[in-house]
Formats: structure tokens, sequence, C-alpha cells
């Protein structure tokens, strides 16, 4: 068996107007080790319910996605030689994105196949082949992007209907649907997909019964209530019981979670499973880290601070391994390293909030690939220095970053809501570059206090300089990307990134002494920016330093060895007799993880089944 973290194939795909690309598979590990007979039923029942919300996804971002797969799967049994592997690579990309088009940059992939051959092929494949190939040929020849309003609203909505659904417009968890005769509609995602959730719900169920950790099965009664009803009270209630157990069995799972793929007004979650089990052996620096929280509220640089720290509402830092990921965690070319949930700001003030970072997955990648971008971008005495210790300091700003998001408070003018209702389409981007820039801020107050030596910050400040670098390859639209753009921009401007040349090319430096000062009142003016719901400021900063970079070509030709994007191949646990065995198994192929196989109807995505 290879290891985690190798390359079990790499998988070409093309984009108009973009170098041709290839996306890595990696094997991801996890440890069954320690774990009861009934705890595996609980893990095996919670990946089936993760897997259940992958059609939903799709639906919501690209309903035609499951037409295009139908497809593949059609015209891939009547395919020989070359033309069954070009049919196969565009499959697995297409499931290693979970849709026809890639978020970075936001345009379809094409098929590498001329036309004419397609035709026949869907000629010999059957009339269905025939009708789906009518159906999604633009998808598979002419170059689009990924509409900002994907499947979450008409495409015909205009602002001032929106604005006329009122409290309605921006309900995370729903949809904006147009009847017959023109009127609109905002719809619960639990009533649009009420047959969907189904399996989903069943298998909750199930581990439910099985769960013998009480913080868990009340997790888990929750989480049925929510995604039987869609109230926001339910919601809220499964957030407080989350938030509030501690089983070293965890699962994240909603028909609402993040809202970057609503590109609109970033008001809409889309569907998402995750199932985890925490990492126990950080739990000495977790707690170490999450202690100082009122410290850096207190000391930071923005003007409205929280100010109520009771011990129960400091956020939780869990550094977990993944089992299962569906749904918005299966995006390409981008990969989660880490995540503050819930998203509910309300939550998140009056309850807390929990800080995840992934372990296996995220070191599944640097094994990878993860010293490249050393190796071209930092000097070559710099990377020798700090190779060893990047990874830890990847890690260590995710967790800073996460724990940024659950720091800072609205202003009095601007506490009803969330702050999404002010921001709107500014919103994800403002909160990502803050999260950023608190991470090299708070880093500081480590380095006094001891917990992390001067190599380790400076490696931290080295790992957020790779990543501004990469952000430069891309046209600066989603929400991570356009943040870690603008602080490239802004500390070039300001003096604190350096440039030498070696071997021909240019290499980087970050200043970390000169650049707290940057830092902090950076960190002021997007904070209170956000504090203040003024999404006019907001859009000036961005307007001002957001923007394609000139080095856009040469990081294009530096980088093209380097893989783009990742599909993460998961274990699954043994079946045998109806139990799960705690044995783990490896699909052949990553397109045949079961969660790429379920329709809308969340049956087997057979050839011959019609959609």
């Amino acid at each position: 068996m290879q290891p985690s973290g190798a390359i079990v194939e790499t998988v070409p795909y093309r984009q108009e107007g973009e170098p041709e690309k290839h996306a890595a598979i990696l094997r991801v590990d996890f440890d069954l080790d320690g774990l009861s007979p009934e705890e595996i039923q609980v893990l095996g029942h919670l990946v089936e319910a993760s897997d259940a919300l992958n059609p939903i996804y799709r639906d919501q971002i690209e309903p035609r996605t499951f037409v295009v797969r139908r497809l593949i799967r059609r015209l891939l049994a009547v395919s020989r030689n070359g033309e069954h592997r070009k049919l196969e690579d565009y499959q697995t990309v297409l499931d290693l994105h979970n849709l026809p088009f890639a978020q970075l940059p936001r345009k379809n992939n094409l098929l590498d196949l001329p036309q004419e051959t397609v035709r026949a092929l869907a000629s010999s494949a059957g009339e269905e082949a025939w009708r789906d190939l009518e159906e999604v040929h633009d998808l598979l020849f002419d170059s689009q992007t990924l509409p900002d309003k994907a499947n979450f609203y008409p495409g015909d909505l205009a602002e001032d209907e929106f604005i006329d659904l009122g409290e309605e417009a921006t309900r995370v968890n729903s949809s904006v649907r147009r009847d017959p005769d023109g009127r609109l509609r905002v719809i619960l995602n639990e009533a649009r997909y009420r047959e969907a959730l189904q399996p989903a719900l069943h298998h909750l169920r199930a581990a439910r019964d099985h769960a013998e950790h009480i913080g868990l099965r009340a997790t888990l009664d929750a989480k049925i209530q929510e995604m039987e009803s869609g109230s926001a009270e339910a919601r809220r209630v499964a957030d407080y019981v989350w938030l509030k157990h501690d089983s070293p069995i965890d699962v994240v799972i909603s028909t609402a979670l993040e809202v970057y793929l609503d590109n609109y007004k970033n008001a809409r979650g889309s569907a998402a499973g995750g199932v985890y089990r925490t990492d126990p052996r950080l739990e000495a620096l977790l707690s170490t880290i999450v202690e100082r929280v009122p410290r850096f509220e207190a000391e930071a640089p923005w003007t409205h601070k929280k100010q109520d720290f009771r011990l129960e509402r400091l956020p939780k830092l869990k550094y977990v391994n993944v089992l299962a990921w569906s749904g918005d965690y299966v995006y390409g070319p981008g990969t989660i390293l880490a995540q503050s949930l819930p998203n509910d700001e309300w939550v998140r003030q009056n309850v807390g909030s929990v800080n995840m970072v992934y372990l296996n997955t995220t070191r599944a990648l640097h094994e990878t690939g993860g010293l490249l971008p050393s190796e071209e971008f930092l000097p070559r005495a710099e990377h020798d220095r700090l190779q060893d210790v990047l990874f830890d300091a990847y890690q260590l700003n995710n967790a800073l970053h996460e724990i940024g998001h659950s720091t800072g408070r609205m202003d009095p003018g601007h506490q009803t809501g969330q702050p999404t209702d002010y921001l709107q389409e500014e919103y994800s981007f403002a909160e990502e570059l803050r999260a950023e820039l608190f991470s090299l801020w708070a880093l500081e107050i480590l380095v006094a206090d001891g917990l992390v030596d001067e190599r380790m910050a400076q490696a931290a400040y080295s790992a957020m300089l790779l990543v501004m670098i990469r952000s430069l390859k891309y046209d600066p639209v989603q929400a991570h990307n356009r943040a870690r753009n603008l602080m490239f921009h802004r500390f070039e401007r300001d003096g604190v990134l350096g440039r030498v040349e070696e071997a021909g090319w240019a290499r980087f430096t970050f200043d970390r002494i000169a650049a707290r000062t940057v830092v902090a009142e950076l960190l002021r003016t997007v904070a209170d920016l956000r504090s203040a719901g003024d999404k006019a400021g907001v859009s000036r900063l961005r307007t001002e330093y957001v923007f394609v970079d000139p080095m856009k070509a040469e990081l294009e030709q530096r980088t093209a060895q380097f893989p783009v994007g990742a599909g993460l191949l998961f274990p699954r646990l043994k079946v045998q007799d109806g139990r799960y065995l705690p044995e783990l198994v490896y699909p052949e192929a990553f397109s045949d993880q079961p969660k790429f196989n379920l329709d809308l109807r969340s049956g087997p995505a057979i050839a011959d089944k019609s959609r």
C-alpha cells in the first residue's frame, strides 16, 4: 500500500486561455487505533451521511454536473484506447472540482477530444447519450465562467428584486426561485432537498444509536432536528450543542455551511459534510494559544473589542484528522487547510466558536510538493534554514488565522443581523483578509511569551509570503486570493518585501521586524471597516491594492511543474454482514469514491439511469 501523501497519479486538465495544468491524486491516511467497535459503527454511518450531501452541493452550484458525469460514463462504455484515457481524465477532474468548473480561475474545464469524436461516441452510446451531449455541449467545449449566482438565485434576478425580498434575501440555508408566473420564492434547503436528505438522516440516526458519548449523541440529535426543519432556531441549537461536545469523533454536516460560492451576495451557504477524529497530542499547545485569546483581543489594534470573555465562550482549537469530506470541502484547485465554525455571528458572539485545523490532509499535500514553492521563491540560504519547520509554520498560521475569525465585534450601530448583511459581496474578502493579518499580528505575542522561537516565527512569515506569491498566479476573484493579493501589494508598497536575484530569477524576502507595524496598521483598518459594516470602504481598499500582478505570466512559467490542485483519495471502512469493521480499504480510482456516484435522488448514478 502506498503511504499517505503518495501521488497515486497526475491528471491533466485544460481551460481556455490558461496553460495546461496537472492535478495530483493523493492518498490520505487515517488512524483507527484505540476505537471501540461501537465507535467504528459511528464513523461508518457518519461517512455515509457525509457522502449524501455531495449531490445537494452539486445541484446548488451547477445542476448539469449530474448530466455531464452521466454522459462521460456512457461515452466511456463505448470508447477505445486514447479516447478512453482522455474521458477518464476529464471525469477525474470533474470530480476533483466537484463540478465542471474550477474555482481558481472560475472557468470550466474543457474535454480534450475533438467534437466530432465525441459526437460519434454519443451516437454509438445511444439516444440518451446524444440527448445528454446536446444539453451539456457548451460545458464541455465552450469557454465559460462559473456564474456568481450559481444555482442559488435565478440568473435574471435584478438588484431591486433582491432588496424586495427583505429579511429572506440573506437566509443562509435557502435558495431564491422564480415561479412560472414570475414571482420569487425563498425556499429552505431542507424543503427543497427533502428527498435527497433522507439517506443522510437515516445514517445520522444510526450513528446516534451507536454513539456512547453523551455529547456526541446530543449533537447528532440536534443535527437531525436541524436537517428536518431548517429553522433558524434548530440551526442555532445544533451549533450550540456541537460547540459543547468533547467527543474524539466529530462531524460537520450542513445544507449551508460556507458562503464563498455565492459570489453574488456572500449570503447563501453550500452543502458540506466532514467526519473527523481529534488528535489529542497537540492539546497542550492548543490550550496555551487559546488561553491568550482575551489578551489577543485586549491588545488588538482595532477599535471595537469583545469585553466579556467567559471561559465557556473562548474559542476551541481542534487539530483533527479527516476520514471523509464531501460537498463544499471538495473543490479544486484549493484544499481547505483550516476552518472556523459556526458561521452564525450571533452564536459566535454569545456562545463561542471552534477552530478546526486539518492534519492528515494538509500533511498529505505538504509531503507531495510542499517544499516546491520554498525552493523556487525563497533565497537558497533561507530555504535551507527553514525547510524542516515550514510545515509546522503553515499549521501555526492556519491555527492563528482561524482564531482570528472568532475575534473582534461589530460596532454598536451594526449588531443586528450578520456582518454579511452589511458587507454583502465584500464580506468574504474582508473576513479572510482580517484573519490572515491577525495570524501575523498574534504570532508576535507567542514569540514574546516564549512559545514560538525566532526561527519558527520567520518560517511563519516565509510560509505566508509563499502563499501570497502563489495567489498572484490567478486573477483575484476568490476571497482568499483577493486577501493575499492585497497583502502582497500593500507590503511591497511599504517596503517590507524584498527581492534578490539568484540563478536568473527573483527570490523574495519578508522583513518580519519591519513588517510588524505595517501588519498592525492594515489589520486595524480592515477590522474597523468590518465592524462598521463599511462596504464602500472595503471596496475602496480592494480597488487600490487588488489587481492582476505583472508577474502573473512569470509565476505560471515558474510553477508549471507544480501540481495545480489535489484530489484526496480517502479510505472507507470495510463492511461485513451489515457492520463496519476496523479495517480501511481504498477505492481503486479517485472517481470510484461513493460520494461522486450519487445523483440528486441519492441513488447510484449508473450509466443508463435518466436524471
